[in-house]
């Protein structure tokens, strides 16, 4: 007798971002977890390693205290706290455009610090979470939802980040080939801006657009993109929504390079 195949549980996406928590709905549709980009195998194992970390608040403390070690080395002036805390932070409408502005800069910063300090990030950048408290100072209060990332999917990110900003065409390629992007690969640097990235400006719709251009482009003999897009989604699409809230144009450029371990 043949043996019987086991069935493996696949969650949906609707269920990954319940279980993760209904604010959290939005973010999953806007992360790439189309099945045009991933396999449902493979946003099922994103999905139960964002569920399974969010269940382990001894993980995410050591996890914020290294982010924090991390932040403090590439001298980025924010406080990561307690996100139960309740004390409010200040509208993002109600700061002056100077402090706007150096708001959105400590954003990206943290962005870069994360990817380039370290092999896991928390991945929670909405604007409900970042901002600015009653003492004036930078404060991050990000929800227990957070990643390690697979190696060579954070080198790949690594090294199209490295070759986009230093000049540097063969690594870029490399990155982009080791992401298994294939005929969009172009387009992951949409979320970047046009010209030399020294003004951009983002939204939340803007990132819509890329994932679905993306989507529409990939070839159906291309392989399914590696899960971890799914957290990589996640954070992204937090940055846009902080960025977009803040109502500027950001200097890509310099928060890259003030945050890079090498420079």
């Amino acid at each position: 007798m043949k043996p019987i195949a086991r069935m493996v549980y696949v969650p949906g996406r609707e269920e990954v971002a319940s279980r993760l928590g209904g604010e959290w709905s939005s973010l999953i549709e806007m992360a790439p977890a189309s099945l045009d980009l991933m396999s449902s195998r493979g946003i099922a194992t994103q999905g139960l390693q964002l569920i399974s970390n969010a269940a382990n608040p001894r993980r995410f403390d050591r996890l914020v205290a290294d982010v924090q070690g991390r932040l403090r080395a590439a001298s980025v002036p924010v406080l990561i706290e307690e996100h139960r805390n309740p004390a409010p932070l200040q509208e993002a409408s109600s700061l002056t455009r100077p402090r706007r502005r150096w708001l959105g800069q400590l954003a990206l910063e943290l962005y870069f610090a994360q990817l380039f300090r370290g092999y896991d990030a928390a991945l929670d950048l909405r604007p409900s979470r970042f901002g600015v408290d009653g003492s004036g100072d930078a404060v991050w209060r990000p929800r227990p939802i957070y990643v390690r990332w697979n190696q060579r999917f954070l080198k790949g990110i690594r090294d199209v980040y490295e070759g986009f900003f230093f000049d540097r065409a063969e690594q870029l390629d490399a990155g982009l080939a080791a992401l298994g992007l294939g005929s969009s690969a172009g387009l992951l640097l949409g979320h970047l801006g046009d010209g030399n990235q020294r003004s951009v400006r983002f939204g939340s719709e803007q990132l819509r657009s890329l994932l679905r251009e993306m989507a529409d482009r990939r070839q159906p003999e291309e392989p399914k993109l590696h899960p971890n897009f799914i957290a990589f989604g996640l954070l992204l699409t937090g940055l846009h929504e902080l960025l977009e809230e803040l109502d500027l144009a950001f200097d890509v450029r310099s928060a890259f390079m003030r945050t890079h371990p090498g420079t």
